[in-house]
């Protein structure tokens, strides 16, 4: 009877982690942040120029996972820290649409935080974040001697959970396989100790 519970017990927790990893809805994102490029890997590296506390004539791009699903709507989220709108720093931010770099604004932070810019993508770009959207950020646009630390940008299809915006905190999702890994490690000592009981 302990064995089934057990045997019962660790089915349902994997049924349970496989629904926390998996979205009710066709919900799917890609966040590129370090180490890949120059993205800040952590808070106290924001200021560390070189390489992530960049000036106008150290514009950065990069490129999304490519996304084969189908999409009914997609926005682009880019996490920069100290973004000073209030005194006139402007940083555009340009996706690629068949080859073509076309902006899409600039970031809206605030000064001194790290927070989300969301742009909404049009159905034009559903092609490129097919093929693996590229995006491009023209730091300091006015070349006005403002610097920018970018912490992340994540691409979210059909209304996926964004990442918290600070450097170096997993995605939701992460957090979910990580905590259900450990509900599964649990699960599987107690049915050792199960086995043992009977073997006696």
């Amino acid at each position: 009877m302990s064995r089934r519970l057990s045997f019962s017990l660790g089915a349902a927790l994997a049924t349970a982690v496989t629904l926390a990893a998996a979205p009710a809805q066709a919900a799917w994102s890609d966040t590129q942040q370090a180490p890949t490029g120059f993205f800040v890997p952590t808070d106290a590296q924001k200021y560390q120029d070189p390489p992530y506390w960049r000036h106008a004539d150290q514009d950065w791009g990069w490129t999304h996972t490519a996304y084969g699903g189908s999409i009914t709507t997609a926005t682009l989220n880019i996490s920069a820290f100290d973004v000073d709108l209030s005194s006139g720093e402007i940083d555009n931010v340009y996706a690629y649409d068949d080859g073509v770099a076309t902006l899409l604004g600039h970031l809206d932070g605030s000064n001194d935080t790290y927070s989300f810019t969301t742009f909404n993508l049009g159905a034009n770009f559903y092609n490129d974040i097919a093929a693996g959207l590229q995006v491009w950020v023209d730091i300091d646009t006015a070349n006005a001697g403002w610097q920018l630390t970018l912490a992340k940008s994540t691409l979210a299809i059909d209304g996926a959970q964004l990442p918290p915006p600070d450097p170096g905190v997993p995605e939701p999702a992460t957090w979910a396989m990580m905590l259900g890994g450990f509900g599964l490690i649990g699960g599987t000592m107690r049915s050792r100790r199960a086995k043992v009981r009977f073997a006696g």
